[in-house]
Parts: C-alpha cells; structure tokens; sequence
C-alpha cells in the first residue's frame, strides 16, 4: 500500500496529489436508505456518517460531489443474470417507500451543486450510468475520491473500471462497507492498491490540504 507520502506527491500524476479541487470528484455511490440501514451490514450506517462529513469537507474546498444510484424505474437488461430477481426481490424493496432515497444527511447544507447519476439495474459500475463519463470529461476530473456500498459490489466495479479509463482512484476505506467484513478487509488491504489509492477520509483531508505544487 502506498504510504501517505506517495499518495500526495504532488510531482507523481498517477497519485491523486496532484491533482487539485477542480480536477477531483467525491463519488458516493448507492447510498440507498435500504442499503445503508439494511443490505451493507453493521458496518452501513458508519460509513454514512463518516462520508456525510467527508461530503461537507470536500464542498468547502470546491470539489465536485456525484452521486451515483441504481435507476429504480428501469428493468435489468435482458442478459442481466438473475434478473428476475433483481426486478422481484431488490427493485421491488427499493420501491417501497423512500427506500431508494438517500439519507438526509447526504444533503445538509442542501445540494448545492451535487449531480446525481443513474444507471439501469444490473449494472454494476457507475461508469454505466448515462451521462457521467462525459460530466467528468467535461469538467477536467482526473482524480476520483469514491466511497459506497457495497465494497465489493460497486466500490470495485466503479474502481477497475475508472482506472481503466485513465482516472486516478482513491478508496476511502472507512466510507464503505461490506456484509461480509472479510471481505471489506481484503479488498481493502490488497486489491484496490494494485491499481489505486486507499486513505481514511481523515488521513485524505489532511494530506490534500497540505498537498503542493500539483494543478
């Protein structure tokens, strides 16, 4: 794992210090009520806490927020293994009453100007929902902070697929969750850092704000 040297070096463009507020996206990916308070595990409602306030931090330094759901309203796509049961069992639980919402804390301060992309059920990686791969190029983005649930379901998808696509990826370890925390603690330890970063949201404050000469 790369030390926290390494990660904010300001010289190196495949570490995410280098890159600064303008070029840099805090995703937060399916923080749907039902999957913060039910499907993540026990760990669900602390990695909601703790990316509540990383999204608080990341405004004050005017870093973009995207918010990344599964589209409730759409069907699987029709080679979707086990779509019946995502129609039937997952879709049908989100539909019933503000399961699909994100909590409320996710937007203290109000939206400001969060964007929220969606993709069809089935998919896995937010880089399938409509419209955000050309947000990010847009925008300059190089250097994606995501956070989300579950680590092995969309935090892993969303991450080989951003990396990739040539983004710098930081996972932030504590800003997501898995049922199975073996699991967590794996991916954690020894998957994401063959291709990108993984910080606390605390030791990624820190070392972006103390991060200098990048863009």
């Amino acid at each position: 794992m790369a030390t926290l040297a390494a990660t904010f070096n300001a010289a190196d463009k495949s570490a995410p210090g280098h890159y600064g507020p303008s070029q840099t996206a805090l995703i937060l990916l399916d923080f749907h009520s039902l999957v913060v308070y039910k499907a993540a595990g026990p760990k669900g409602p602390e990695a909601l806490e703790v990316v509540a306030k990383m999204r608080t931090w990341a405004k004050s330094q005017g870093i973009q927020v995207i918010h990344g759901l599964v589209n409730i309203n759409l069907t699987p796509f029709e080679t979707c293994k086990d779509a019946e049961r995502f129609t039937g069992q997952i879709i049908a639980a989100l539909q019933s009453s503000s399961n699909a919402e994100e909590p409320a804390v996710l937007f203290e301060g109000g939206a400001g100007d969060d964007v929220t992309f969606m993709r069809r059920p089935g998919y896995i990686s937010a880089l399938k929902s409509p419209g955000l791969g050309e947000f990010l190029q847009k925008k300059g983005i190089k250097s994606l902070i995501l956070t989300g649930l579950s680590t092995s379901g969309v935090v892993l998808r969303t991450a080989l697929a951003a990396t990739d696509e040539e983004y710098v990826v930081t996972v932030l370890s504590d800003g997501c969750a898995d049922p199975v925390q073996d699991v967590h603690d794996f991916l954690v330890a020894s998957i994401f850092p063959q291709r990108g970063y993984v910080t606390t949201a605390t030791e990624f404050q820190e070392g972006f704000s103390k991060r200098s000469g990048g863009n």
